[in-house]
């Protein structure tokens, strides 16, 4: 017998017990959750980590050769950033220093760590438009800019500052005032972010040589060719530097959180781990199904129905579980991700191309599980059940 059954077999199936169903949803669909979980927060990391390159105010970066993410920054001499002012098609260039040091709540004295950016307050290597409308603020001695995305536990920074107050502090044992904010999102390096001027970063970082900065951002001029310019300056620095492109410098941050830290290890386990859970909730009901049903196939297979409509209509089930079970984890998720950004700070965010591949995944591991679970009904002899 060629045709496939109109009967939908495989949803009367499921349907029959109703409770059955709905605990394979909720396991599928808790099995889901754990995916988008750890999905959303290594998608996090990788996208904070990737906020404060993309705001550099530049096409190119100047780093040491063996700079190898941000947050523990390099040293190299000022004086080799200066080298590339004459080169065809440079615009400009900027020093970006980089440092972390702890602050202080004066409340509670609890300490935190902070990533302190120090820039040029009249060619600022950072392009946040605070940094523009706060330049007479930055300018001033031991004053520093807040990051209104920093942690809670820093204190009542922004809402004292947002008040048109200013915010007295200690950095390295030195006074310290915010007397302004502005928005970067948080990174894994530090709970804190601080932009302060040149002169202040040498005041905050006295064991520093004046000379020496972190990164040097390279602005273009506008029909300069980005790959040509860039080969120009990296032949005639010194072999210790070298200078990538903004997208570059990204790639080589998330690399460095991805192969050389515990964090890419943990995420990519967390997601295995998912689902392998719903790919063995889904095995363990459907080889169920076959189990109770067993007499029932056989007669079908008796009376002609082939493997393939036989077998189909387990696949099928896998298929209806994992559709079922998608959109309340996906509602759960978001839900989830909300109470993360409000917990951590982080920008923790569900695309539609994550929903995606999730969904294209559960299916695939469903079935896949589904035709396992068919082992039994595939070896069947009708004439052995009768």
């Amino acid at each position: 017998m060629k045709r496939s059954p109109r009967t939908p077999i495989a949803w009367l199936q499921l349907s029959h017990r109703p409770m059955k169903l709905i605990a394979a949803v909720a396991g599928v669909s808790f099995a889901n959750v754990l995916v988008f979980f750890q999905l959303g927060l290594s998608g996090a990391l990788y996208d904070s980590q990737k906020r404060p390159i993309e705001q550099l105010n530049g096409e190119l970066a100047m780093v040491p050769r063996r700079y190898t993410n941000l947050g523990e920054p390099l040293r190299f001499q000022r004086a080799q950033l200066a080298r590339v002012r004459g080169i065809a098609g440079v615009q400009s260039v900027s020093p970006l220093h980089v440092g972390k040091i702890d602050w202080i709540n004066t409340d509670t004295r609890e300490t935190k760590q902070a990533l302190v950016f120090g820039v040029d307050p009249s060619n600022p290597a950072l392009k946040l438009p605070a940094l523009k409308e706060q330049r007479a603020q930055l300018q001033l001695p031991n004053s520093v800019l807040f990051d209104t995305s920093s942690k809670k536990a820093a204190g009542p920074v922004s809402k004292v500052v947002s008040a048109g107050g200013i915010y007295d502090t200690e950095l390295r044992g030195q006074q310290a005032k915010v007397t302004g904010l502005f928005k970067l999102g948080l990174t894994f390096a530090a709970d804190i972010n601080l932009i302060t001027s040149t002169t202040n970063f040498q005041v905050f970082f006295p064991d520093s040589n004046r000379g020496d900065i972190q990164l040097g951002v390279i602005k273009l001029q506008p029909k300069a060719n980005v790959a040509r310019v860039q080969a120009s300056i990296n032949s005639i620095l010194d072999p210790s530097l070298k200078v990538l492109t903004i997208k570059e410098l990204q790639q080589q941050e998330m690399n460095h959180w991805r192969k050389n830290t515990s964090f890419g290890l943990i995420f990519n386990l967390g997601v295995l781990v998912g689902l392998a859970v719903g790919s063995i909730i889904v095995y363990q009901i459907l080889y169920s199904e076959v189990g109770d049903h067993l007499g029932e196939y056989a007669t079908m297979k008796a009376m002609g129905y082939s493997d393939r409509i036989v077998v189909g209509i387990i696949v099928q089930e896998s298929i209806i579980l994992a559709t079922l079970a998608f959109l309340p984890s996906l509602i759960l998720s978001i839900a989830l991700y909300q109470i993360l950004m409000r917990s951590t700070g982080l920008l923790v965010v569900m695309s539609i191309g994550r929903a995606a591949m999730v969904f294209i995944l559960t299916l695939l591991l469903c079935s896949g599980s589904g035709w396992l679970a068919t082992s039994k009904l595939r070896r069947l002899d009708p004439a052995d059940v009768f």
